[in-house]
């Protein structure tokens, strides 16, 4: 059933449902801690899912890894996201239109990866829940907030220019069902058994949680036990066909050096940030970071799936 370890999609889908429950219960004491839940994720899963592009890459793209194409490997790597990042400065709307695109590509991917379809079944999965996730993102439990971090950065207005013309309930209602529906019309017609399974109730879960939930503890469970879970298990799964023997030990070693860098990057921004008191932007720029980490690594990706049990 896929590539990625399906046989753990009900401990995530339990996950959830517990975040679900704490945040009802305890709103307030998310609400307080919800950056410092955030941080711990990025911490955790979130950073190190990414900093293994430099292994991962030599193998998927087939090149030797020596000084030559370790040097063209890093600058290249670096170009893409000081390139993106100017693009970040003069056409601020434009690059977060990419990256909504960009990320909705990548957390879809990631996550259709589980299931053994092709052609248009995988295409529709991939397409559907990367939509419910970057849309519930944006109108979930909160999108006038959302809002305002997006204007922070874009200057645009979800509130004059898309509130005015649809209330943002009907927005948040169809990407709540925009893939649970997807995912059953798919299943019913290719793997009905499927239908009373973990994979349906993830297919709830996941729109459940940024429906009900703080929208940055939202974005901080799906990440950390969806997304960045799920990635880190599969490129593992990927480097082990080389003979390599892999484990969250042996990753988190790999990816330590790359990780701090990336740590004292968004230490050095939050204090900068924290001496002006601006929260919005705060959270436009964490974003902001990740979009250009996230645009190389997903080159780096989309080789190794391309590539992927090429070994058997």
């Amino acid at each position: 059933m896929g590539k990625t370890y399906s046989s753990l999609l009900k401990y995530q889908v339990l996950a959830g449902a517990f975040a679900i429950l704490i945040n009802l219960l305890f709103a307030d004491v998310i609400y307080e801690f919800r950056f410092w839940i955030l941080g711990l994720v990025i911490l955790i899963i979130g950073m190190p899912h990414g900093a293994l592009d430099h292994i991962i890459a030599f193998k998927a793209y087939k090149v030797p890894k020596n000084s030559k194409t370790q040097w063209i490997f890093y600058l290249s790597y670096l170009g893409v996201i000081v390139l993106y990042g100017i693009f970040w400065i003069f056409f601020p709307l434009l690059s977060f239109a990419f990256f909504l695109m960009m990320t909705l590509y990548h957390f879809g991917q990631a996550d259709a990866e589980r299931f053994s379809f092709s052609g248009i079944s995988k295409s529709i999965l991939l397409y559907s829940r990367g939509l419910t996730v970057v849309g519930l993102i944006l109108f979930g439990s909160d999108p006038y907030y959302s809002s305002s971090i997006i204007e922070e950065v874009t200057g645009f207005s979800l509130v004059n220019n898309v509130f005015a013309f649809i209330g943002p309930g009907y927005l948040t209602l169809f990407f709540v069902l925009l893939y649970p529906l997807c995912y059953l019309a798919i299943i019913a017609i290719k793997e009905p058994q499927l239908v009373t399974s973990w994979f349906t109730l993830d297919a709830v879960i996941v729109s459940l949680i940024f429906s009900l939930c703080e929208p940055i503890f939202a974005f901080s469970v799906y990440f950390g036990v969806w997304h960045a879970f799920n990635h880190s298990k599969t490129m593992m799964e990927f480097i082990s066909q080389y003979g390599q023997e892999t484990s969250f030990i042996w990753f988190y070693k790999n990816t330590f050096l790359y990780s701090i860098i990336s740590y004292a990057g968004l230490g050095i921004l939050y204090f900068i940030l924290e001496a002006f008191g601006n929260q919005e932007l705060l959270v436009a720029l964490l974003f902001i970071l990740i979009s250009v980490l996230t645009l190389p690594h997903m080159f780096v990706v989309e080789k190794m799936y391309e590539n992927f049990y090429s070994t058997e």
